[in-house]
């Protein structure tokens, strides 16, 4: 028994208390609000390569800040046949998703609760188009940020309930491109004198 122990038994009874109650405090979630700021910043033209970081196929992604900036649109490979496009925006504080799948269906997504400042979870929420519980779609994804400069993306394919495959993106910020200077006006040549008049 110890010692002193009108004195021990309180210090027990609080210390497990405390411990309870930050037990039982819901834990804090991610920032919707400062995770869909991460993707506004991603604004302009990013390349790079799938799968293999070098050596890969090379992909293209282009992120527009849209509808007075509630709204951003990421374009992948535009032009080619695997087209997709994805919109993200903030719905009653909640960062949203809705992919434009080029094979003509659209899933949704939220933000997962595991996100973090530098990691993007993007759960499956549902959509239009196709069976979740037999079609294939793309099911969850996911946006990484290295750098300013480099992002890496991961997309998980299922059909039905089952992952079939994750495609991997490497890319990086295209530099932006320097507009030429305007050519200033040349001054228009004198006109040449005209023999026998005086100017």
């Amino acid at each position: 028994m110890p010692k002193y122990p009108r004195t021990f038994l309180p210090a027990a009874v609080a210390f497990v208390a405390s411990t309870l109650a930050v037990a039982a405090e819901p834990a804090e979630g991610p920032d919707d609000r400062a995770v869909y700021d991460r993707i506004l910043s991603l604004a302009g033209d990013w390349s790079g390569h799938m799968e293999d970081p070098l050596a890969g196929p090379p992909v293209a992604v282009r992120y527009e800040v849209a509808s007075n900036a509630h709204a951003v649109i990421e374009y992948q490979n535009t032009g080619q046949s695997f087209e997709m496009v994805t919109v993200y925006f903030l719905a009653g504080g909640k960062l949203h998703a809705t992919h434009y799948s080029a094979a003509g269906n659209q899933p949704a997504y939220k933000l997962g609760s595991e996100s973090t400042a530098d990691l993007v979870l993007l759960q499956f929420d549902g959509g239009t188009g196709f069976d979740a519980d037999r079609d294939g779609h793309v099911h969850q994804g996911e946006i990484r940020f290295v750098s300013p400069d480099r992002i890496e993306q991961r997309w998980f394919h299922y059909v039905g309930p089952k992952e079939q495959g994750v495609t991997h993106w490497f890319l990086e910020r295209k530099a932006a491109e320097e507009k030429p200077a305007a050519d200033e006006p040349k001054p228009e040549p004198k006109p040449e004198p005209v023999a026998g008049k005086e100017r």
